[in-house]
Formats: C-alpha cells, sequence, structure tokens
C-alpha cells in the first residue's frame, strides 16, 4: 500500500528521470565515427606503406652512394675495379693483396698475378703424358683453358680445367694429364689462359717447351657424336677419337682415363660429347682370361635416366675397352651396387 501511495505522489508531482539532452543522437552517430576514424587511419597506414615500398625499391635498384646497401644494383654496377669498389663503401679485406668483393667478383688493390704455372716451367723438357699443374687466386666460376702448339703453330691439343667452386679470393690449385699427338720438331708453346665465368679473359701465359721422343702407341676413346648421327638414333653407336700414350703405360687403364677425360676442346669441335656423367672415377680394373671387369664410384649412375642414354654410357666403356683384340667381354660394376642393378634402363 505505500508503496502505491508513493508511486501516487510521485505522478502527481510532475517528476520526470533525467535523459541528457541529444544523448540519443550521440548513441545513434557514435558508431559512424569510429568507423570514419578507421578508414582515416587505414589511408594512413597505406600511404606510409607505400613510401616505405617506394624507399626500399630506390635503395636496392638506383641508390648509387657510398652509403646505399651493399646490394643495390646501381651501386653495384659503379663498380669496376679496386678504387671503385672501396670508394661506394664495400669492405676492403686485407689480404695479401687487399682485396675488395663485390658480389661474385673481387678486385684487388695490386695487378700482381693471380695465375700461377709451376708445370712445366719454362723451357722445360715434356713427353706423355704432358702434366699442367698450377694455381689460381680468383673467385669461383673460372675455367683455365690451354692450348699446346708445335713450332710451325700448329695446335696439337686444346683443352678446358672446370676449377672447383671456391671463396672469392681463395687460392685454388688445379693439375692435369694430357696426351697430344706427335709434333713437328722438337720446339713448341704452351699457352694458359684463365677465363672467368662470363667468358672474359683474365690473365694468359706463353711457356716454351722442348718436345723429347718417347716410346708411343696411339689408343682410342669412344664417344658420342651428333654430327655421325643427328638424330640420336643408334644409341648403341659410339665413335673413336685417337689418344697417344706412353708404350710403358697400362693400356687398358689409359683408354678408360682417356674416356673419363672427355672429349677436348678441338675435339667438341668435330660434334664429339660423351654420356659419362661428371665426377666418374675408376675404383678397379681387373683382366683375366680376356674377362674384363671396369669398377667405377657411385657416380656413374648419377642423374642416369632413359634407355639411350644407358646405351649411349655401356657403349663408349665397352668399346673404348674392347679395341683391345685380347678382351673378349666387359662387365661394368659400381662399387657397392649389385652387378645386375648397374645402368639397367
Amino acid at each position: 500500500m505505500r508503496v502505491i501511495l508513493a508511486e501516487q505522489r510521485r505522478r502527481d508531482s510532475g517528476f520526470r528521470p533525467f535523459r541528457a539532452r541529444g544523448s540519443h543522437d550521440f548513441l545513434v552517430r557514435f558508431p559512424t565515427v569510429i568507423a570514419a576514424k578507421r578508414t582515416i587511419l587505414g589511408i594512413v597506414l597505406a600511404v606510409l606503406l607505400l613510401l616505405v615500398l617506394g624507399v626500399g625499391i630506390w635503395l636496392l635498384i638506383f641508390c648509387t652512394a657510398a652509403w646505399c646497401p651493399n646490394a643495390s644494383l646501381a651501386k653495384r654496377a659503379m663498380v669496376t675495379d679496386f678504387a671503385s669498389c672501396a670508394q661506394r663503401g664495400y669492405t676492403i679485406e686485407q689480404t695479401n693483396p687487399p682485396r675488395c668483393a663485390v658480389g661474385g667478383s673481387v678486385y684487388f688493390a695490386s695487378n700482381e698475378s693471380r695465375f700461377r704455372i709451376v708445370e712445366p716451367r719454362s723451357n722445360q723438357p715434356v713427353s706423355l703424358p704432358l702434366d699442367i699443374a698450377g694455381d689460381v687466386r680468383i673467385g669461383s666460376g673460372t675455367t683455365v683453358q690451354f692450348v699446346l702448339a708445335d713450332q710451325d703453330g700448329f695446335a696439337l691439343v686444346e683443352d678446358a680445367i672446370r676449377l672447383p667452386k671456391a671463396l672469392s679470393g681463395q687460392v685454388v690449385p688445379f693439375r692435369t694429364a694430357t696426351a697430344f699427338p706427335r709434333p713437328m720438331g722438337t720446339g713448341g708453346v704452351l699457352h694458359v689462359s684463365l677465363f672467368a665465368e662470363n667468358g672474359g679473359l683474365i690473365e694468359d701465359v706463353r711457356i716454351p717447351v722442348r718436345f723429347i721422343p718417347n716410346a708411343t702407341v696411339e689408343i682410342k676413346a669412344f664417344f658420342g657424336n651428333s654430327e655421325r648421327d643427328p638424330k640420336a638414333e643408334y644409341c648403341d653407336v659410339s665413335y673413336p677419337v685417337a689418344r697417344r700414350v706412353a708404350l710403358d703405360e697400362d693400356l687398358l687403364a689409359a683408354s678408360l682415363q682417356e674416356l673419363l677425360k672427355g672429349p677436348t676442346i678441338s675435339e667438341q669441335r668435330q660434334h664429339f660429347s660423351t654420356s659419362l656423367p661428371d665426377g666418374v672415377q675408376i675404383h678397379g680394373l681387373r683382366e683375366q682370361d680376356g674377362h674384363v671387369t671396369a669398377t667405377f664410384n657411385k657416380a656413374l649412375l648419377g642423374g642416369v635416366a632413359g634407355s639411350c642414354r644407358v646405351q649411349e654410357i655401356r657403349s663408349q666403356i665397352e668399346r673404348t675397352l674392347k679395341q683391345f683384340p685380347f678382351v673378349k667381354d666387359v662387365t661394368i660394376a659400381v662399387e657397392g651396387v649389385p652387378i645386375d642393378e648397374v645402368l639397367q634402363p
């Protein structure tokens, strides 16, 4: 009863609950204000992101100052020698002589030779096989090419040595032994050149040599030839190239070694090619009553796929060994692999 009377008195007195003016409008407009602020913030962030992206692209592509990132393409393009490398702010390594590296290129503070031949020496008597050895102080991806010519300038052999990958400026040794045809006269010149990965000549040297006669014999190594078989239709056929080796060498082993060396540059110009993978080595060679077993490392199976490639490899190995009349049959083995799994299509 008291509650009813109190309510009646409140109504009679005209009392109304307090409500702030415009509060309803504010509550209605509040979400719209928040959305507008979010939109403005998104636009500002997008503009900032575009500015940062634009500055980054400029720094990486067009910036050439010394304080620019070393990865800047334009900055790298400005470097042509040691002085410009140092001027552009690249790190100078205190080697002997000091060097400055930019990407895959290395620039040295002096013009000291990066290329040294230790064998053969000037006017050294040479015979078969010709041993060529030296070292290169250069970055990776370089190639040593050599040409042996007789006294009339006729190129007896021309070939290349691909240097292993190495850190820029590291000393990389190289060595090879090569056969060459019988020269005219007793004098000749070995021309050795160092080429960059892009084919540019870095340095070269000419070494006079003297040929000394020794008892030799001609053997053959068998390769594919795209001129004689342009459509690659005869996978089991290979073609010989002549190599001359010392008479006192093991002819079976010498013929396989010549095969593993692959065609020389001059033979490649005559369209000869090898089907054997890189890195193949002989791990054993045994002959008994005309039966020859040649054992190789597992590199012989590296990346070999397809029946034609398998036939080409078999043909080149077997024909190289069967050139000798006493060889009746050849077994090709790979160390650690069952015989019946070697060179299967």
